[in-house]
Order: C-alpha cells, then structure tokens, then sequence
C-alpha cells in the first residue's frame, strides 16, 4: 500500500526563499517515510541592495554637533537569524572587533552561530563601533540588535 504525503509548493518557495536569504545552499527535512532535499545556487552572496543579507539594519539616525557642524550617522546591526551572537571566532581568542574599532564596508564584525554552523555579520558601511548591544557567547533572535555604528 502506497501512502500519499503532500506537501505544497506555497510552502517549498517560502523555506528555499529562507534558505537563499540566508546564503544556505542545501537543506534536508525528513519525516518518517518522507525525505525532501532542497538545493539553491546562488550567483552572489549580495543582497539586491548591495548588502549581504546578515547586514540588516534596524535603524539609521541622523545627528547633527551643533557646535561642528558635521553630521553623524548611527546604524544598528541586527541579527539575520536566530543564534548565539559570537564576537570572536570560536578557534581565535582575539576579538573581530572591539568598541571604538574601525570599520570597512564589507568586513566580518561578529558570527551567528546556528549549531556548528557560523554565519558573519558584516558591517554595511564604514564606520566606528560605537556601541556593543550583544554580548559574546549571548543567544539571540531574529531582528536582535547586535552592535551599533557611526
């Protein structure tokens, strides 16, 4: 005797669109007597906005020194998944960053870890931590605020 298992497509476009957005390229979900096998190929790991998809900001706020007359730009890196926040790679004891640190565009600020996978958190412009609001080895959920630029 046959069993018919269903799954629906709605379903399979919203999971691979989860797995591309978060640069995974092969996922398997088995149940008993069902394993479904989901494969993305990605051009780049760029979102179409120019930025990786680990690069979410919550916020961006602009201040103005009255004094100065220069204008500051504060942005918020938010978690892209849930996880446990790393600021150092768990092989390494050195930070990736620490507060006051300069930054590029581009370059790895922090890790998730979802099990033994380590996901970077880059940073989306240049900039100085001016803020730590994740602590190392912290669990975090999507959206977290993890550190702050200016």
């Amino acid at each position: 005797m046959t069993q018919k298992i269903e799954v629906e497509i709605g379903e399979l476009r919203q999971i691979t669109s989860w797995l591309a957005a978060c640069d995974v390229e092969f996922i398997e979900i088995s149940k008993p007597g069902t394993t479904i096998r989901l494969t993305t190929e990605q051009e780049s790991c760029v979102a179409p906005g120019g930025l990786p998809p680990s690069a979410q900001t919550v916020r961006s706020a602009r201040a103005v020194d009255a004094p100065n007359r220069t204008e500051k730009q504060t942005t918020t890196l938010t978690a892209a998944s849930a996880g446990v926040f790393l600021a150092a790679h768990p092989a390494r004891s050195t930070l990736l960053v620490g507060l006051g640190g300069q930054v590029t565009q581009g370059e790895v600020v922090g890790l998730l870890q979802i099990a033994q996978l380590c996901v970077p958190v880059v940073a989306p412009v240049d900039g100085i931590v001016t803020r730590m609001l994740a602590v190392h080895g912290e669990t975090v959920g999507y959206g977290s605020p993890l550190l702050e630029l200016e």
